[in-house]
């Protein structure tokens, strides 16, 4: 998620991203080139390709396979600095993505599980996707989702249910735009709704909401 929000402001560059459970394993090591002539270093599994869409898709896929352009004797454990960082190192000087191994299919590469938000009629169901440290919970609901309710900001209010809490918030464009303490929809910065508390936590308020709590958003008492 931070990797998605940070690369659209970059100029064209290359992104070296790992983190790798997979370390060692099957998984493939990846370059990816998409528009605007960005590339996309790191593991196979799920990390760069919601950035890739934020840079406007996959246009080429490549396997890193070609030890001349990595570390003798790379370390099975430690692909970062072996494998990875070299070959970001070497793009940056010029060289091809296809000297380090065979093209791929992007449809062949491992995507991450979707958040998906859906229309119940009388409501919409998503989840929790972040708590950041300020105990703003943002959800994977986008501002376009509320077309499918209708509202406006700064007029309309909805009902928010998230693990066993039912919240009232109401809709704005910033915190300071409503009352210390009152419970927010508000844009954050990543283009997600998030449910804030102005001048406080919404955290405190739903304790047992985490990353993965299924959240559902209607209007005040038709959510079901």
């Amino acid at each position: 998620m931070v990797l998605a929000s940070a690369v659209f402001y970059f100029p064209q560059s290359v992104h070296l991203a790992v983190i790798d459970p997979g370390v060692g394993s099957a998984r493939r090591a990846l370059i990816l080139s998409v528009a605007g002539g960005s590339m996309l270093v790191g593991p196979d599994n799920g990390l760069l390709l919601p950035s890739a869409a934020r840079l406007g898709g996959v246009e080429g896929a490549w396997e890193i396979t070609n030890a001349d352009l990595g570390l003798s004797d790379p370390s099975s454990t430690f692909h970062g600095r072996d494998v990875f960082a070299p070959a970001a190192a070497h793009l940056v000087r010029g060289v091809p993505p296809d000297r380090f191994g065979a093209e791929l299919d992007p449809g062949s590469l491992v995507g991450l599980p979707a958040s998906p938000v859906q229309d119940l009629g009388t409501c919409l169901s998503g989840e929790v996707t972040l708590i950041d440290r300020f105990g703003n919970l943002q959800t994977s609901f986008r501002p376009e989702d509320l077309e499918r309710l209708g509202g406006s900001v700064g007029e309309d209010r909805f009902e928010v249910r998230l693990g066993g809490t039912t919240l009232e918030a109401a809709l704005r464009e910033s915190y300071s735009f409503g009352p210390p303490g009152e419970v927010q929809l508000v844009e954050d910065s990543h283009g997600n709704l998030a449910l804030c508390v102005n001048r406080g936590s919404a955290a405190d308020l739903a304790a047992d909401a985490a990353p993965g709590t299924p959240v559902l958003l209607g209007r005040p008492g038709f959510c079901s």
